[in-house]
């Protein structure tokens, strides 16, 4: 898994917004790695934190808010949201163990909980 440093969040479109039914526009991140450019819409919030991170084909973006004490992960393949898990502040050590990890072991963490949610939903 690589970091991805190199990105821009701004918000999306008004006439997107719309179509979506959105009453508030939500973040819109862009990156280009080898593979080429994505763009993915967001859940996160204009005051959280974000870390990216890409293997193979999917990306893993964490969103923390340490004033509000929850962490979120969505997955994404190509330009498809794959999956997200959400985890508030009083659950936060049940889930992952410690409520101060790394980004990278964090994001580990919550896609082995991504992937048993996802293998007991089939």
């Amino acid at each position: 898994m690589r970091r991805i440093r190199n990105y821009s969040i701004n918000k999306e479109s008004t006439d997107n917004m719309i179509q979506a039914k959105r009453f508030n526009p939500c973040l819109e991140i862009t990156f280009r790695d080898c593979s080429g450019q994505h763009t993915h819409k967001l859940s996160a919030g204009y005051g959280d934190d974000l870390d990216v991170y890409r293997e193979g084909v999917e990306t893993y973006i964490l969103t923390t808010n340490p004033k509000l004490g929850y962490i979120g992960l969505e997955v994404f393949e190509g330009p498809d949201k794959t999956g997200e898990i959400f985890v508030e502040e009083h659950q936060v050590k049940e889930v992952i163990g410690r409520d101060d990890l790394a980004p990278f072991n964090a994001i580990k963490r919550l896609r082995e909980h991504f992937h048993l949610i996802k293998a007991n939903n089939q």
